[in-house]
């Protein structure tokens, strides 16, 4: 065998030059194969480390935009608070100017009445007897010393007890009517009182409930509206007075008739009829309910109107303000009641309905 051939171990097969090259072949294949999956491997390590950094990019750039979505957050949380508590104040503040303009409303109603009756006492005391009275005394007192021959013998002296007869009566009756006047004119003035201690106890306050005569009422609340024309019939159409006492809000029920028959007064001026009609009526129902119902004969209700008659400000008058039923509205439902109003439209009058329960004794608002 010569020198340079290949030596092989004892007992092996000697192999071809063609298996020896495809022997080499496969050994060099899977060094490749190997040299190629390790950078295979390699490669997966990279790309897992470039993913895991874009990764934290992009959740380091996440956290930028949830932190600066949270400022902008926190800062709309503040606007918002800083716009309820406006809104809050704001509507505290057309609370207490709503509260304040029905209070203004209603008193000025009671001021008319108080104007009247002013203006009675007033037209009284010009008018009254007593300067008569003053000019007998004078001339008795011009006569003092011979009062006897006076009144027997002097024409004047002969005419002053008839004078003087005729007199006394007419004073009693001027007397009685300014007695009647300043009643009156102290009953307006103490409901005027009521009205701003109503509103100052709204807060809270329970109702100053006492027994009441309803046709008593009624009687105050046409007076406090006596300052307008008086072609305008008032007809009772029941009688109220056998209405028993009861336990009710006469501060608030005057309020709301005194609106009441302010506004049917002033729609029957609209109608301008002189022979419209103020109709009242008032009945317990089951026992449970006092029924008030104040009609009048005047313009009417538009019927989508019928709906806005107690919204606060809406009105259909030139110079009204809205006021009024509004107010009566809310004095009812304080008094845990209802105010309706009826009407079939333009020139037709209208009804207004106060219904108010009847607290049995013992019984809390």
């Amino acid at each position: 065998m010569s020198e340079t051939a290949t030596q092989q171990r004892p007992g092996a097969q000697a192999l071809s030059p063609t298996d020896e090259i495809a022997r080499l072949n496969k050994i060099v294949q899977a060094l490749m194969d190997r040299a190629e999956r390790s950078a295979n491997a390699q490669g997966s390590d990279f790309n897992l480390f470039q993913t895991t950094i874009m990764l934290e990019e992009q959740v380091l750039s996440r956290t930028a935009e949830l932190e600066a979505a949270l400022r902008e957050n926190e800062e709309v949380n503040r606007v918002l608070r800083k716009t309820q508590a406006d809104l809050v104040a704001a509507a505290r503040s057309a609370g207490m100017a709503e509260i304040a303009t029905n209070v203004l409303h209603n008193v000025g109603n009671v001021l008319n009445s108080v104007n009247v009756s002013a203006g009675l006492i007033l037209s009284k005391v010009r008018a009254s007897k007593v300067e008569g009275l003053a000019r007998a005394v004078q001339l008795m007192n011009a006569h003092a010393d011979d009062l006897g021959t006076f009144l027997a013998s002097d024409a004047k002296g002969r005419m002053l007890p008839g004078y003087l007869m005729q007199l006394t009566p007419l004073l009693v009756a001027e007397q009685r009517a300014v007695v009647d006047e300043l009643v009156a004119l102290t009953k307006s003035v103490d409901h005027i009182k009521e009205i701003i201690a109503a509103q100052q106890a709204h807060a809270g306050a329970s109702s100053l409930v006492e027994a009441i005569r309803i046709h008593e009422v009624v009687e105050d609340a046409l007076r406090m509206n006596a300052g307008g024309p008086a072609r305008h019939q008032v007809v009772m159409q029941s009688d109220l007075a056998r209405i028993p006492e009861l336990p009710l809000d006469r501060g608030r029920v005057l309020q709301v008739l005194t609106n009441l028959v302010r506004n049917a007064r002033q729609a029957m001026e609209a109608a301008a009829d002189d022979s419209a009609k103020l109709m009242l009526d008032a009945e317990i129902v089951e026992d449970e309910t006092l029924r008030i119902r104040v009609a009048d004969t005047g313009v009417g209700i538009a019927p989508e109107n019928l709906t806005r008659v107690f919204v606060h400000g809406f009105t259909t008058k030139k110079d009204g303000h809205g006021f009024g039923l509004h107010s009566a509205a809310i004095a009812a439902r304080e008094m845990g009641g209802t105010l309706a109003v009826h009407s079939d439209g333009p020139g037709t009058g209208a009804t207004f309905t106060l219904e108010l329960p009847i607290r049995k004794p013992g019984q809390t608002p």
